[in-house]
């Protein structure tokens, strides 16, 4: 659906022009580093919080677009606490508010994209190569923009790209709400009591650990190893640029093979990357492993995404991927931020790339395992309904 499309592609183009300056802009205003990991972590923790309350209300509404616009709406304004205020106690209080809205925004979309999707018939990596597309673009065009303008002006091009953004919600079509409403308690007993869901989150919180981790320390990698740092941008680059082909791909292969087994693909194609970066001492097998990278991301967005709306009903699926966000993308960045650091200062950073491997490989085998106890469940159940 062109709507959808429109959103993701406009979305992550928002995403783009501010979320990987706003830690640039804060040291050139004279933040101390120390401060701005304060932030950064508060952030983290406060993304944790939200992203599940934000969800549990979001499915106790009658319009599933209330929330998303709300976050669509308050977010830009409240960046640009970033931009005017300078005292600690304000910057503490914006990275509360800020991130409550913002993190919840991208579960809230993929939970929309998923319902709408289902309804029409469209799969969800079809939907999120859009985002995929306008970021992997924005990426070479930002930095040759911000060193003109400055990062300050970011705030701005995220306020009017979050403009267009909430005009393309109100085209969304309105999905007729669960005759069932639940309680906040009874969305959290659903999410509890639901222990598969439970052991794939833990799945993929291994899987999550090492996206994290590589992220946040790729450039320490390439300090460490002597590499020129100046390949730093174009490793990022390659992974965003292949992951445009790579969603529509994902698309196909889960209504061929299976969301469980493209999810064991998505973790073997980041262990083959780990095991390159743990071995190698050449630049250039490093580059090419970036393109294992944009393959795992996109297998393992798409068919997490489709897999956690497998395990919702219709009046918690917000509930369901919100917790799934806070859990793998938030605690797991706020353990691979601390444990990636200690690694690195103990063995070193190729040490580091083999535990992720390692990681890795072992999401794989029990994502080989879950398909089998999968198909084994769905067989059981076709031959207890023959027999009636």
């Amino acid at each position: 659906m062109k709507s959808l499309a429109s959103y993701y592609f406009l979305y992550y183009l928002g995403q783009a022009a501010l979320m990987p300056y706003l830690s640039l802009y804060l040291s050139d205003k004279g933040i101390s580093s120390t401060l701005i990991g304060l932030l950064l972590s508060l952030w983290a923790f406060t993304s944790v919080i939200a992203q599940p309350i934000m969800g549990m209300l979001n499915d106790r509404l009658n319009d599933r677009r209330q929330i998303l616009m709300l976050c669509t709406i308050l977010s830009p304004i409240l960046a640009f606490g970033f931009y005017f205020f300078d005292a600690y106690f304000a910057l503490l209080i914006f990275s509360v508010l800020f991130p409550w809205f913002q993190s919840s925004s991208a579960s809230l979309s993929d939970a929309l994209a998923v319902e709408i999707g289902s309804h029409a018939g469209i799969s969800f990596g079809s939907i999120r190569l859009w985002g995929a597309l306008s970021f992997s673009l924005a990426s070479f065009v930002t930095g040759i923009v911000y060193e003109r303008s400055g990062y300050g002006s970011s705030f701005f091009y995220f306020l009017i790209i979050n403009a267009a953004v909430l005009g393309v919600l109100f085209l969304f079509p309105k999905i007729k709400p669960s005759e069932h409403k639940l309680s906040m308690f009874d969305q959290a007993k659903e999410v509890i009591s639901h222990k598969r869901f439970l052991g794939f989150i833990g799945i993929c919180l291994l899987v999550n650990l090492s996206i994290a981790i590589n992220f946040s320390f790729l450039p320490i990698y390439f300090k460490e190893m002597g590499f020129n740092k100046a390949w730093i941008g174009t490793t990022y680059a390659i992974a965003a640029i292949i992951e445009v082909p790579m969603f529509w791909v994902s698309a196909k292969m889960n209504d061929k093979i299976g969301r469980l087994p493209v999810l064991c693909m998505a973790a073997i194609c980041y262990a083959a990357k780990c095991l390159t970066l743990a071995f190698t001492h050449d630049i250039y097998l490093v580059l090419a492993s970036q393109l294992l990278d944009g393959m795992a991301y996109a297998f393992f967005a798409s068919a997490s995404v489709e897999m956690v709306k497998s395990y919702s009903k219709d009046e918690t699926q917000a509930t369901f991927q919100t917790v799934f966000a806070a859990i793998t993308t938030g605690l797991g960045g706020i353990i691979g931020g601390a444990f990636g650091g200690i690694f690195i200062d103990q063995m070193g950073a190729p040490f580091l790339y083999f535990i992720l491997f390692a990681l890795c490989m072992t999401a794989a085998v029990l994502f080989i395992i879950s398909n089998k106890m999968s198909n084994r469940s769905i067989k059981q159940d076709w031959q207890k309904k023959s027999q009636l």
